[in-house]
Formats: C-alpha cells, structure tokens, sequence
C-alpha cells in the first residue's frame, strides 16, 4: 500500500469507529494481533467505552500523514461528559482534548500503534484531579 492508501484507511477507522461508532470497521482495519491490551477487542471497548460516556463524541482530525508504512494523526476529541467515564459520574461538562498517534499499516490493516491522549486535560475539565 501507498502512504496515501494508509492515510486514507486511518482516516476512514476514525470516521467510522470514533465518529460513528460503526462497529464493522474493527475487524475490516485491524490485524487480529492488533497491539492494543485485549487485541482489536479491547481497542473496540476503549473506543465504544468513549462514545458512551460522552455524548456528541467527536474525534476530529487536525494533521496527518503517511510515511512508508506509517501514519501520523494529530487529533482533538470533543464531547459532553454524559455517562461514567474512569470512575467519574456524568458531569454535564462539554470536553476538548487532544493527541497523537503513530500507525503502522500493512496490506490496508493497523498492525501497531500507539497514542498519546491528554488524559490529564481531560481529568481537569471532568473535576476529577
């Protein structure tokens, strides 16, 4: 695959798994030995674990690009906090809070990754710290 045939797959998981929570695109673009605790599985419960806590979940795409077989995402999650989330009870509270993440892609599936999320922002804008 081309960079820009990863980047292409990447951005169409995010808009499918974290936008629309469209649940038949974990095993259409993850590798079954996908390095997340749990495989693609647990990918798939941290994702849809997001979407239920926060109403109007959003992952929004700010930079990306492909290199070789890597693909590099610079993103802003938003939301309203509406249910559990980390042992915090729904807040009401709107949220925004980034990250990046770093794919590794082969034959149109994520083999790898790995993502830094700013959980501590995240944490502050729930009350939680």
């Amino acid at each position: 695959m081309t960079p820009e045939e990863n980047v292409a797959a990447v951005r169409d998981f995010v808009e499918r798994a974290w936008n629309r929570g469209d649940e038949s695109v974990f095993s259409e673009h993850l590798a079954p030995d996908f390095n997340y605790p749990g495989g693609p599985d647990g990918f798939k419960a941290m994702i849809l674990g997001f979407r239920a806590a926060f109403a109007e979940f959003r992952v929004d795409i700010e930079d990306m690009f492909g290199v070789d077989d890597k693909v590099v995402t610079r993103f802003t999650m938003r939301g309203t906090h509406r249910g559990e989330f980390m042992g915090v009870e729904a807040t009401g509270r709107s949220v925004e809070f980034g990250g990046i993440a770093i794919d590794v892609m082969d034959d149109d599936k994520r083999i790898r990754g790995w993502a830094q999320l700013d959980m501590l922002g995240l944490r502050r804008q729930l009350g939680a710290l």
